[in-house]
């Protein structure tokens, strides 16, 4: 190149010396503009070159079985050549294998992605029937625990029912005014102005609230107004579950009857009558005598 310049140099120089015509100088700027266009194709030639020493080194890189290249000339630059175009065409290949593998996977994944779509969808429909069911079990718990909250105050009245007892003391006349005790039975007799066999018994339909009522399972003593008065029991519960003894049916000297099986004792009726016998002038009398009996024996 440097050569070629001073050629051209000395070649202007002689045209100037001699003298120039038109021929001579058209052919002087051909001239230049050959030189130009090969300086630049040689700039081409130089940035190909360098490009194609960067893909030789990078495709040095790339690690080919030996029985993937092919290389049939026996130039050295010519199986230089087969080489490297054997690897461009290795590289191609992989990059469309890595492609292919690439489209492979996004529609894996799309179907993935519609199969999880499939999937949250059915979850969500399961979670929510479960969620509605469960609503429904709570709804029906608590109708169930209302239920039972019920029954519970029902049974507890009913056990506080059934373990109510009813007792009342008083002389004949006081419980037959009162409509508790009945006679039953009984006739005239010729010339006798009084019904005889007669009975006394419970009536068929008592009042409670003319009794003391009381919780069985608690009170197993009953009261009696008056120690030495006589007591005799006309309702229906078994005497066989009271403490005290009896004497022809009746009781004396005892301020209080003893229930031994609350149970057992109230089983037949839960109105208990006790008559005090005597009238009611001579249990009043009994009674202001044993009244005078204990202040004397205070004194």
């Amino acid at each position: 190149m440097t050569k070629l310049k001073l050629t051209l140099a000395a070649l202007v120089f002689v045209v100037a010396a001699c003298g120039t015509s038109a021929e001579t100088e058209r052919k002087l700027a051909d001239l230049e503009q050959v030189n130009a266009q090969k300086d630049s194709l040689m700039q081409e030639v130089a940035i190909s070159s360098r490009l194609i020493t960067d893909v030789n080194v990078e495709l040095a890189k790339v690690k080919v079985r030996n029985n993937r290249l092919r290389i049939s000339s026996e130039s050295p630059i010519t199986a230089q050549n087969d080489t490297l175009i054997a690897k461009l065409r290795y590289v191609v290949a992989r990059v469309q294998e890595t492609e292919n593998a690439l489209n492979q996977s996004r529609e894996r994944v799309k179907g993935l992605t519609q199969l999880s779509d499939s999937l949250r969808a059915a979850y969500d429909s399961t979670v929510g029937n479960l969620q509605s069911v469960i609503a429904s079990q709570k709804t029906t718990i608590d109708l169930l625990t209302d239920q039972v909250s019920t029954l519970t105050a029902e049974n507890v009245a009913l056990r506080d029912s059934l373990s109510t007892g009813y007792y009342i003391v008083g002389t004949r006349d006081e419980l037959k005014k009162k409509g508790i005790l009945t006679e039953q039975g009984g006739g005239r007799v010729l010339f006798v102005l009084w019904r005889t066999g007669k009975t006394l018994q419970p009536a068929r339909n008592l009042d409670p609230s003319l009794f003391t009522a009381i919780d069985t399972r608690q009170v197993t003593q009953i009261p009696l107004p008056v120690a030495r008065g006589e007591y005799r029991v006309a309702s229906l519960q078994d005497l066989d579950y009271i403490a005290e003894e009896r004497d022809d049916g009746k009781y004396r000297g005892t301020p209080t009857l003893t229930i031994t099986s609350p149970v057992d004792f109230w089983r037949n009726s839960k109105f208990l009558i006790i008559i005090k016998e005597g009238s009611s002038s001579q249990v009043a009398n009994r009674e202001s005598q044993t009244n005078s009996e204990s202040q004397v024996t205070s004194r």
